[in-house]
């Protein structure tokens, strides 16, 4: 496609991904040779090529521009999810894996940002709010799918563990960016079968306790004659069930 559809094509659809990884790229560029505090959003668009009027329109802040991928890219998930045909567990699992694939496509962004976000509390605020945002949409998902009232709680918790097991990889991989992809995606699979291990029985469990395993209290005055007492607990038990 020539830069003048491109162009018209951005113009009826929004920015390409590419368009916005090159004013990533800019920018995460000037924060690591420049300091992120000391960059100006004048001087992005200055290395992005673009006006600053142009770059406030469509990225309000020096944050929504480095953090502009992971909003494309929670979008493209969200997306997944909701046309995927597989079974919930499955298609959360296999959302993770696009995630983690967003990340190892473009270490040029990844790694910098990576650091970045060590270096500076603000940003890393920002980082755990996109990480809540996915385990909310895998939380409400599973719930939603399984059908069933009150699966809130089991929900949330494997919802949990895959954002806990996807994190553990993608740290490590952060870690060392030249490790070799097929060792990256084998130690993912690793972690997601250990979430699928407990994830199957969490999801089957209720959130109440079974009613063999409730417990009943019964308050009577002192010295009730033990037939009303076992007529007190009658009635409770009965009301109960």
């Amino acid at each position: 496609m020539g830069n003048g559809a491109q162009e018209r094509s951005a113009g009826r659809n929004g920015p390409s991904r590419a368009a916005t990884r090159e004013v990533v790229l800019a920018a995460v560029r000037l924060f690591t040779e420049d300091g992120f505090e000391s960059t100006t959003m004048e001087g992005i668009a200055t290395a992005a090529g673009m006006s600053r009027r142009s770059l406030f329109r469509r990225f309000g802040s020096k944050e929504d521009i480095l953090f502009a991928e992971h909003d494309e890219l929670f979008t493209t998930v969200a997306a997944y999810l909701e046309a995927s045909p597989d079974e919930p567990l499955e298609a959360v699992c296999s959302a993770a894996r696009l995630v983690l694939q967003g990340y190892l496509r473009d270490p040029e962004v990844t790694v910098p940002r990576y650091r970045l976000v060590r270096a500076h509390p603000r940003l890393r605020d920002r980082e755990v709010a996109m990480t809540a945002r996915y385990q909310s949409a895998f939380s409400r998902f599973l719930a939603d799918r399984e059908g069933a009232e009150g699966r809130s709680l089991p929900a949330g918790v494997v919802a949990a563990s895959v954002i806990a097991a996807h994190n553990h990889v993608l740290r490590s991989w952060l870690r060392d960016p030249s490790e070799d992809g097929r060792r990256v995606w084998a130690r993912f699979d690793t972690a997601m079968d250990l979430v699928r291990r407990s994830a199957r029985t969490v999801l089957a469990a209720e959130e109440d306790l079974p009613s063999e395993n409730r417990v009943l209290v019964a308050v009577y005055p002192g010295g009730t004659d033990r037939e009303a007492l076992l007529r007190r607990i009658g009635a409770a038990v009965e009301q109960d069930s």
